[in-house]
């Protein structure tokens, strides 16, 4: 079986793109790497952060522009003249490529599905190509009812397939203890909260703000917080006039970018992972997380979550076992929670192991590679529809 997979890109750390590359990389592991191919539309990151395990034939440009666009939409449909047997478009963004190639190739193709970008109306074009599809592959429940409910999608056209955590990611996670944490200087030994995440405005859904509104109501039964925030954007400045405006300077501090082993190692050494992230929707437009992989990295890491009630978030904690989900709007609801795990360390203790447990059965590579293995099995390894 040969599979093509359309991207938009694979080597940042986002989301998306971290999913794209654990799907194809498990798919290669299951088919072999001469069997799945990626064409990447944009050159963003940096390979040399993801050695391949698949084979890839772009990316096509290093700015995303209409010129751009095109010239992806031609290289893809050159490409699979090799007769593929199936096309995986990893981003809803890019389906009518995979209903163009449909369309002359008759080639069968899956579109996979995250959040925001599939719960509204959209576009004719894409709304055409998307019902053209013979399976979609939402992220969580949430996504999964909106393609229901906003586009007729019929829920046997659908395979839930979360989010997994690449091999070399839950190794860091996972390491003991021991295996080395931040410096204590850096938080003069206290208590650590860690939020990670876009600081871009469009992500202002995320809920820095929340925490730091939080904060005051939090220290007054916990003193010594530290409030570290990973992840850089347009959206820093606001947020670190908010920490002033609240006389939180010591309390609070931007980490921004940082390599997957400093990652590992704020996860491993926080106290509680915090990131109350809102769902909301205005005329149509959506904003929100499909899912929330962070959540699941820091489960990973064995750490109580406070997480959202709201949209794909929920799903990602455990209500009361790996975690506390809050209403994201609440500034109160955010603080009790903090305070909750903060001053009973042996049952954040016992979320935490819990919920690396959980995490470990459903979002690792080891995960992925069972559900995939058993849909393409279901699918049929010539018919995959």
């Amino acid at each position: 079986m040969k599979i093509l997979i359309l991207a938009t890109d694979i080597y940042t750390r986002g989301g998306i793109a971290r999913h794209t590359y654990t799907f194809a990389s498990t798919l290669a592991d299951l088919l072999g790497p001469e069997n799945v191919h990626l064409l990447a539309l944009l050159a963003y990151g940096d390979p040399a952060d993801l050695p391949p395990r698949f084979r890839i034939l772009g990316p096509v440009s290093k700015r995303l522009t209409a010129a751009a666009k095109a010239r992806f939409a031609l290289k893809a449909l050159a490409v699979a003249r090799n007769k593929y047997d199936l096309i995986v478009c990893s981003h809803l963004g890019l389906v009518p490529v995979a209903a163009a190639i449909h369309f002359v190739y008759r080639t069968p193709f899956w579109v996979a599905c995250y959040g925001r970008e599939a719960w509204g109306p959209l576009p004719l074009f894409k709304r055409v190509a998307l019902r053209q599809s013979n399976l979609l592959l939402p992220m969580s429940r949430f996504t999964g009812q909106k393609l229901s409910e906003v586009h007729k999608i019929s829920p046997p056209r659908m395979f839930i397939l979360q989010t997994s955590i690449p091999t070399d990611l839950e190794r860091l996670l996972t390491a003991p203890a021991g295996a080395g944490g931040l410096e204590a200087s850096v938080y003069n030994r206290g208590r650590i909260l860690l939020s990670v995440g876009s600081l871009t405005s469009a992500h202002a859904y995320k809920g820095f703000d929340t925490v730091i509104r939080a904060l005051p109501a939090a220290l007054e039964r916990v003193p010594n917080i530290k409030y570290v925030i990973i992840g850089e954007g347009d959206d820093r400045p606001r947020l670190e006039k908010l920490v002033s405006e609240y006389q939180l300077g010591t309390h609070v501090i931007f980490a921004g970018s940082v390599s997957d082993e400093q990652l590992a190692k704020y996860y491993r050494s926080c106290d509680v992972f915090v990131l109350p992230s809102k769902t909301t929707e205005r005329n149509g437009s959506w904003q929100g997380e499909g899912f929330g992989r962070v959540y699941v990295e820091a489960a990973l890491a064995g750490k109580p979550v406070v997480g959202s009630l709201g949209g794909g978030a929920a799903e990602a904690v455990l209500h009361g076992e790996t975690g506390i989900l809050v209403d994201p709007t609440s500034v109160e609801e955010t603080a009790s929670a903090i305070i909750t795990l903060l001053e009973n360390p042996t049952a954040a203790e016992q979320m935490g192991q819990k919920g690396r447990k959980w995490a470990i059965e459903n979002f690792t590579e080891d995960a992925l590679r069972k559900s995939l293995g058993g849909l393409l099995h279901a699918c049929g390894s010539a018919q995959v529809i």
